[in-house]
């Protein structure tokens, strides 16, 4: 388990607040609207320049297929990932997207080498930058996977692709799981059954996630309010 780095104090929630959640606020709401509108642009465009625009009919039907899967997590990650990643990590992750799969486990990892618990201002400071720099180092990635990744994959022998696909969103997550079930391992066999049971009985990912999450969650507060019962912190 990771220390704290001697020297690292904590942060006056009044100078929190105003010098830093305040600002955070006022760039990341202003900053979705931006990136929000922005997703119109190319729908938009190729309408005024050529006249294409996808029947209404198509539109209607594409968005509610999109929402069957989507509205659930519109509730589920801001609630279960924002005590990991704060105020700021909130808006960077929901804008850049990958999520669970890379921005959290980013965070997880700058707040255990630094040593600060999640949930506290020290925790979301550091996540920010930890969300920060995978936000960056991602861009370049992308930028150099858009040049080179379709040549380099092509090299990869069949197998090694369908392992890539079958296997390394799982490890990532289980690697996460893993890294918070070692600062409190009484939660983590509970939550295993939490989830997996919905997942044996043949639920849809809209009606499994939601019991695994707020399931979690419920047991954790029962741990703490009548055992007082929590995780290590760092």
């Amino acid at each position: 388990m990771a220390t704290e780095k001697e020297g690292f104090v904590d942060i006056e929630p009044e100078v929190f607040e105003k010098e830093y959640v305040k600002p955070v606020h006022k760039v990341g709401f202003w900053t979705c609207i931006g990136v929000s509108a922005a997703m119109f642009a190319p729908p938009l465009l190729l309408y005024f320049i050529y006249g294409t625009l996808a029947p209404w009919e198509a539109i209607g039907a594409g968005m509610a297929l999109a929402l069957t899967y989507a509205v659930p997590f519109f509730f589920i990650e801001p609630i279960s990932y924002y005590p990991v990643y704060g105020d700021a990590g909130n808006y960077m992750s929901m804008t850049t997207g990958n999520v669970s799969n890379l921005r959290l486990p980013c965070a997880a990892v700058a707040q255990a080498v630094a040593g600060v618990p999640e949930g506290s201002r020290k925790g979301a400071a550091i996540a920010a930058i930890g969300i920060a720099t995978s936000v960056l180092v991602g861009v370049i990635g992308v930028f150099i996977g858009t040049l080179t990744g379709g040549w380099i994959t092509a090299q990869f022998p069949e197998w090694l692709t369908e392992a890539f696909k079958l296997y390394l969103l799982p490890a990532v997550w289980g690697a996460v799981f893993g890294q918070f079930a070692l600062r409190g391992p009484i939660y983590a066999l509970p939550a295993l059954i939490i989830a997996g049971i919905p997942i044996l009985l043949g639920l849809k990912a809209y009606f499994t996630i939601p019991i695994a999450v707020f399931g979690t969650i419920l047991f954790g507060w029962a741990l703490y309010r009548w055992r007082n019962i929590a995780p290590a912190g760092g």
